[in-house]
Formats: structure tokens, C-alpha cells, sequence
């Protein structure tokens, strides 16, 4: 029983100092915040009020040249002063803008809901509102990931992208991280500022920048180093960006958006970077056909504050390459899935035809005598059995026999056998229509027959003769057609009696045989149609 007490007695007691060395820790911070903070750019220092809240930047360079600007990244402490030996190395050539992303360094600390897309929305509104032209963007570690999805939503804002050490693995992991766990449960009991009171001390800063370096010694972890870092940390409000980056809000995936990217990309990596290997940065880079890598000798994570000369004749060297954009990749569509035109339907509709009348001569002569044909066939009809006709399109086609062609409509052709009723169908259409309706004979005086039959005799008098026949005659020979040309005969009827009488209803002869025609080629769409 005693082992078990004072095993509970050594719980409690390291429980009680740990809560008191939190509270200690948390109410030092508290005392500690805030520190004086200076930028240790050179140029102008100014204030976007525009996009969130107050975001601070440096600018500097003529305003004629070309805009660059140089995006830090996310960690405890973290401002533009990691660019501080680049900033004065670009502003001979360029107009250089650095900012300090909202929540970080001496920009406004808001308690709002960080993510990487509200970083991205409001990069997006500073390059249109306060740069006004495309920049080249340089974004370090995860600001590099929203370089990218701000390149890939604007790539009319950015000229080229310079991406140093990003993170690859951002955003691609569905189940949360330990450390990531514990900040959600931390945040979630209100606790957030406790272990943002441990991270901020000067040791542990100390240790996070020897981790970002390749250098040996000190390396960048210098006390100007600390001591800035250690500021940054301690302002009103730090605590938020900072938890949202510990719970994983901040992660943009990149991998998916890398390939899209149009403007020129280059990749800048340290070779001693373990957290950015090279074979990584390798299989990152060969995703974009316009994408270069540079890995820089020995330099780790914070390439730019190991190697500032190497990391500023890189970048422009590259900058003053000339580079292509790479062309929207545009959605193909496979020519068997491009919807067909209602010109390239209706061309192969009259392509299926056995053979396509002149159908501009049959419209100019028939359409004009439509009510006339039609009383016609009435009178012609009365004197036979009644035969229901299908109205199928608006070009009517007359059907001629043998025995139809020695009727009083045609003046010319000789009396070489006695007149009787034809019993075929007088007229068809030939087209697409809506309804079919059966038009039935009605009994007619003689009178009415007569003023029928001298109107469909005048309209087709009026029929250039120098055309075809508007009605297509299945069965008919060659010779047969010359023959009846060279009678003188206006008509299209053929007056031969050695030729099988047939009529055509629908393209069908009237005795249910297909008629013995050649049916004309189908064409691609898009050919012109020939009429014969």
C-alpha cells in the first residue's frame, strides 16, 4: 500500500509543478508582451489597411522597375528580417516589397481564423492594390505553397515564381500529427497561450534557428538573431497565426497545382536540408516542363541567411534569363463527342437520299401551285379508287406513269393510246414533318377539274426547261431520258410505252419493289452537298 501512495503522492506533486511552472512561464510572457519591435529593413516602411488588417511592409527600389516580393515563412518569431541580407541586394535592379504576413512580425495580430487560403485571398489583394502590375514572387518554406495557389488563381498577377525549400508533404496527410493533436486539444480548453508561453523563450528559439541553418558554431542563430525573434514572439495577439500553423490550418497542398502553374518557376533547396531533401525537391520540379531547380551547396533551410551572395547571384541569373509562359491547358473535346450542327445534319440527311432532286427548282415551281397540285390530284383522283396520300415535307414531287402522261395536261405529247384514270399516287413529299394527315379526294363539278388542270398546266409551263426534273423516276434508262429531250417535250413526263410503268410513293415502286437506283455516296460532315 505505501509503494502505491507515494507513487500517487509523486503524480500529484509533478502535476502541481508543472501547473506551476506553466503558470509561471504563461504570466512571465504576459509581463513580458509586448516587446519594442524595429524593422531592420532599409526603405520605407508603410501600412496596408486593405486586406484583413494592418499588414506592414518595407519597399524600396526605383518605382520603374520591375516588382519582386519576398514572402517569409511561418514559424515562431517570424518577419521579413530573415531577408535582411537579400533586401539591399535587389534594390539597385528592382522594386523590392517585403512584407510581414497578418499575425507576424510588426503587422496586426487579430484574433481571427488563419488559414492558407486567407493568406492566399490576401496576397492576392496586395499585389493588385499596392503593387498594381505582375511581380515575381519569392516565397520561403510555406509561404511558398501560397505563392503557388496564388500563381495558379492569378496568374496574371505573378511574372515568375521563385519557390525556396517548400513544403511538399503540406496539406497531404488526412490524419492530424501528434503535435497537431495536442495543439487542437490545447486551443480547444483555452489553454493556447500556454504552450505558446514554453515555445517562445529565448532557449527554445535559440534551438529552432540552429535547425534551420547548416552552419556550424552560432550560424544564424546569432544574439541579434534571438533577440529579434524573442520581439516578434512577444506581440499582442501572437498567439493565434501561431496555433492556427501548429494545428495544420496553414497547409496548402502544392503537389496538385504545381503542374498548372503558367509563369516560370524555379526551385531553390540547400543540399544539408533534411527536412528538404534534394530527391524531393527533384520529383517537385519535374512536374512543370517550365520549372528549374538550383540546389545551393552548403546550406540548409534558410538557404538565403547560409548563402546570401551564392542565393542572390542564383536568383538573378535566373531572373535575367529569358523564360516562357506556359500555355492554359485547355480542354480537348474528341471530334466523336462534338455535337453535330443542324447545316451538317441536314447535309448527311440529304446524303442518305438515292437522289437528291434540285430541290431550289422544285421549291421555286412547286411551292408557289401548292394549293393548285393538290386540287389537281383531286380532280385527277375523282375518277379512280380513292388513294390516301401522306404528306411528309413541303416539296411536292409529282409521280408520272404511262398512262398518267397521255392525259389533256400535256398539250404536246401525241394521242398514241386511248385515255384512261391512273390509279397512282399523284403526289408525295419528301422532307421531315411534324403530323402525317391522309388527304382524301373530294368530288368536284367539271368546271372546278378544268381551272385545276389549267393551273397546274401553267405553272409547270413556267418550269425553266434548261433543269432536271424535279421528280426522281427510279426504273427510267438513260436513253429514254435523251429520247424525250429531243421530242421538244417541256413536260418531264417520258411518253416511250416499251418502259415499265412505275410509280413512286416515298421512294418505293408502286408495286412494292425498291426501285433500282444507285444511292449517292455519304460525305463527312462538312462536305458540300451536290444535287443532282
Amino acid at each position: 500500500m505505501r509503494p502505491i501512495r507515494w507513487l500517487r503522492r509523486g503524480i500529484m506533486l509533478a502535476g502541481l509543478g508543472a501547473a506551476g511552472g506553466a503558470l509561471i512561464v504563461t504570466a512571465r510572457h504576459i509581463l513580458e508582451t509586448p516587446q519594442p519591435l524595429q524593422s531592420a529593413l532599409p526603405g520605407t516602411a508603410r501600412i496596408d489597411r486593405k486586406h484583413g488588417g494592418d499588414v506592414y511592409y518595407n519597399v524600396a527600389g526605383d518605382e520603374s522597375a520591375d516588382p519582386i516580393v519576398l514572402l517569409h515563412d511561418f514559424y515562431l518569431g517570424a518577419s521579413n528580417f530573415e531577408y535582411r541580407h537579400i533586401f539591399p541586394r535587389l534594390t539597385p535592379t528592382w522594386r523590392v516589397y517585403a512584407p510581414d504576413w497578418l499575425g507576424f512580425g510588426m503587422s496586426e495580430h487579430p484574433s481571427l481564423a488563419y488559414t492558407g487560403e486567407f493568406y492566399a485571398n490576401m496576397l492576392i489583394g496586395f499585389l493588385r492594390d499596392i503593387v498594381g502590375r505582375p511581380a515575381v514572387l519569392v516565397g520561403h518554406g510555406r509561404a511558398a505553397n501560397i505563392a503557388a495557389r496564388v500563381t495558379a488563381d492569378a496568374p496574371d498577377l505573378v511574372s515568375r515564381l521563385v519557390l525556396i525549400s517548400p513544403d511538399v508533404e503540406a496539406g497531404v496527410d488526412l490524419d492530424p500529427r501528434p503535435t497537431q493533436l495536442i495543439a487542437r486539444a490545447a486551443q480547444r480548453a483555452s489553454l493556447g497561450l500556454v504552450p505558446y508561453a514554453f515555445l517562445s523563450t529565448k532557449p527554445l528559439l535559440r534551438r529552432l534557428a540552429h535547425q534551420r541553418s547548416a552552419l556550424t558554431g552560432d550560424g544564424i542563430a546569432t544574439e541579434e538573431t534571438v533577440e529579434h525573434l524573442y520581439a516578434s514572439a512577444h506581440q499582442f495577439g501572437g498567439q493565434h497565426a501561431q496555433l492556427a500553423l501548429m494545428t495544420g490550418e496553414l497547409d496548402l497542398p502544392i503537389q496538385n497545382i504545381f503542374p498548372l502553374l503558367q509563369p516560370p518557376v524555379l526551385v531553390l533547396s540547400g543540399d544539408e536540408d533534411p527536412a528538404h531533401p534534394v530527391e524531393m525537391m527533384e520529383d517537385l520540379a519535374v512536374l512543370n516542363p517550365h520549372a528549374d531547380l538550383d540546389v545551393l551547396t552548403s546550406a540548409g533551410e534558410a538557404v538565403f541567411e547560409d548563402q546570401p551572395a551564392m542565393f542572390t547571384e542564383a536568383l538573378l541569373d535566373w531572373l535575367a534569363t529569358p523564360q516562357t509562359r506556359q500555355q492554359p491547358q485547355v480542354e480537348e473535346k474528341h471530334p466523336a463527342l462534338e455535337s453535330e450542327s443542324p447545316a451538317t445534319a441536314a447535309e448527311e440527311a440529304v446524303a442518305r437520299e438515292p437522289e437528291a432532286p434540285d430541290v431550289a427548282a422544285a421549291a421555286e415551281t412547286t411551292e408557289p401551285t401548292d394549293a393548285a397540285s393538290l386540287a389537281d390530284t383531286s380532280g385527277t383522283t375523282e375518277r379512280a379508287d380513292p388513294i390516301e396520300t401522306t404528306d411528309t415535307a413541303d416539296t411536292i414531287v409529282p409521280v408520272e406513269t404511262p398512262e398518267a402522261s397521255a392525259s389533256p395536261d400535256a398539250p404536246d405529247a401525241p394521242e398514241t393510246a386511248p385515255r384512261r384514270p391512273s390509279t397512282s399516287a399523284p403526289a408525295t413529299r419528301n422532307g421531315p414533318a411534324s403530323t402525317s394527315a391522309a388527304v382524301k379526294p373530294s368530288a368536284k363539278s367539271p368546271a372546278n377539274a378544268a381551272k385545276t388542270a389549267g393551273a397546274k398546266t401553267a405553272s409547270r409551263a413556267t418550269r425553266p426547261t434548261g433543269r432536271k426534273a424535279s421528280s426522281a423516276r427510279p426504273g427510267t434508262s438513260s436513253a429514254k431520258k435523251s429520247s424525250s429531250r429531243a421530242s421538244g417535250s417541256g413536260s418531264s413526263r417520258s411518253s416511250g410505252s416499251t418502259s415499265r410503268a412505275a410509280s413512286t410513293r416515298n421512294g418505293k415502286v408502286a408495286d412494292g419493289r425498291e426501285p433500282q437506283t444507285k444511292s449517292s455516296p455519304r460525305k463527312a460532315p462538312g462536305a458540300s452537298q451536290d444535287a443532282d
